[in-house]
Order: structure tokens, then C-alpha cells, then sequence
């Protein structure tokens, strides 16, 4: 479950970021897709946990066109750089399928 929260959370604030922070209209618009399909794949992830390869992908293209991306403002760049890291290091971490960690606890 704490992978689904995390990712929850890096993809709310990614949402917010995309329009709270000065954005070229292409990487604001990479943000945003960025941010609700790692939503949705972390929310698949507990049931699938292939699905996290899916955030991992995401990660390195919001990171690429975070670097390559001309126009977009330091903050702005700093901000993907930082959440793409982040994902990208907790996908590397395998979810728990539901239900599973909640066996182990009552054991």
C-alpha cells in the first residue's frame, strides 16, 4: 500500500506542479499525461505488478524532457528532475499485492 500512496501522492503533486510552475505548453502537457498515467499504473500495480515498469518508463521521459526541453524554466526542470528520480526509485521497489501484507501482519 505505501507504493500506491507514494506514487499517489508524486502524481498529485506532478498535477499541480504542471500548473502551478512555468511550463513550456509541451512539457506542461507531458507533465500532466506523466501524472495521471502514473496514477492510474500505480493503482494496476497492485494487482499487476509488472504495471510498475510502466511508471519507470514515464519516469526517464519526464526526466528526458525535463534536460531537453527549451524554454522550461529552472524550477519547473528541477521539480520533474526531482520527482522522475523519485519515481523511478520506487518502482524500482516491488508493491505488495493487496491483501497479501495484511496476512503477513495478522501472522
Amino acid at each position: 500500500m505505501r507504493f500506491m500512496f507514494w506514487n499517489l501522492v508524486f502524481a498529485t503533486w506532478l498535477l499541480v506542479t504542471a500548473f502551478a510552475l512555468p511550463h513550456t505548453p509541451f512539457s506542461q502537457a507531458t507533465t500532466w499525461v506523466a501524472a495521471v498515467v502514473v496514477a492510474v499504473a500505480a493503482l494496476v500495480a497492485t494487482a499487476k505488478p509488472a504495471a510498475r515498469f510502466v511508471i519507470s518508463a514515464l519516469a526517464l521521459a519526464l526526466a528526458a524532457v525535463a534536460l531537453l526541453a527549451p524554454g522550461i524554466s529552472l524550477a519547473a526542470m528541477l521539480n520533474n528532475l526531482i520527482v522522475a528520480a523519485l519515481l523511478f526509485a520506487l518502482a524500482l521497489v516491488r508493491p505488495t499485492p493487496v491483501g497479501e501484507g495484511a496476512d503477513k501482519a495478522h501472522a
